[in-house]
């Protein structure tokens, strides 16, 4: 099976945002059950810090364990990782953590605002791969062999193939798929991570102290995030789910993207 990490058409795979998101219908407990549900999480579970404070809109939150971010409000949640330059990409570790805070959150944010109907539930991911150049990763996409663009185009306004940015959806058997294929320049193109928190340790309690100082025991910085690369962009979700099992979600979708694009890659001999 491909995992994290398998080598793309020669190229490694850097995991730089995933996010998973439910939407609902009749979430409107929400103004009454906010600070409910922001007690629960950061009592039970100590790694979760506020970020800015709650509003009628959302009530933002962060993780001490892998920088995951939460936000929920009436409508919907969503949880997400996204690295900045100069840290490792996300990791096995951060994703395997990042299951079980889908399975958790869900549970409280769902038994506080009393969900029972859904509108769609979704995991999506970008996949980096680190390129010399801006032409290199054009070059690099096109030979995948997953999509082309016809010479008839080029003819047509009577020029050369510069940029791509091609997205497909795709129905599979329990979920689609939205794949996008482009280029990107780090400088110019990518918004990396959500901004710096500060945060000052005398003003923790026991438990949050202790989950940054595993954070700070576990943190490496690699300098993985290339200048210019190629970007997978992979979003698999269902609409209007009778059941949502977040873990599992995760768990099947991210096991399944690496694992088909390295088959629709695959040469033929």
């Amino acid at each position: 099976m491909a995992k994290q990490g398998s080598v793309i058409h020669g190229k490694q795979p850097l995991l730089q945002r995933v996010v998973f998101e439910v939407r609902y219908y009749f979430g409107y407990n929400y103004l009454d059950n906010c600070g409910r549900c922001l007690n629960m999480i950061m009592r039970d579970h100590p790694e979760w810090f506020m970020r800015d404070g709650a509003s009628p809109s959302s009530a933002p939150l962060v993780s001490l364990r892998n920088s995951a971010c939460l936000n929920f409000s009436s409508t919907k949640y969503d949880l997400s990782i996204e690295r900045v330059p100069g840290e490792e990409p996300v990791s096995e570790d951060d994703m395997l953590e990042f299951v079980c805070q889908s399975d958790c959150i869900h549970d409280i944010i769902s038994t506080h605002l009393g969900l029972a109907e859904f509108a769609r539930v979704g995991f999506r991911a970008w996949y980096l791969f680190g390129c010399d150049s801006e032409g290199e990763a054009e070059r690099w996409l096109r030979e995948l062999g997953c999509y082309t663009i016809s010479p008839r185009l080029l003819g047509a306004f009577d020029g050369t193939l510069e940029d791509i940015g091609v997205s497909a959806l795709i129905a599979g058997q329990d979920r689609k798929y939205r794949i996008a294929f482009h280029g990107v320049q780090r400088t110019a193109q990518i918004d990396f991570g959500q901004g710096l928190l500060t945060l000052q340790p005398r003003y923790m309690h026991n438990g949050q102290r202790k989950a940054l100082l595993e954070r700070e025991k576990r943190k490496k910085r690699m300098k993985q995030n290339p200048d210019f690369a190629a970007m997978i962009d992979i979003d698999a979700y269902q609409q209007n789910p009778e059941v949502i099992e977040p873990g599992r979600f995760v768990q099947s979708s991210r096991e399944q993207f690496l694992l088909m694009l390295a088959k629709a890659c695959e040469t033929e001999g």
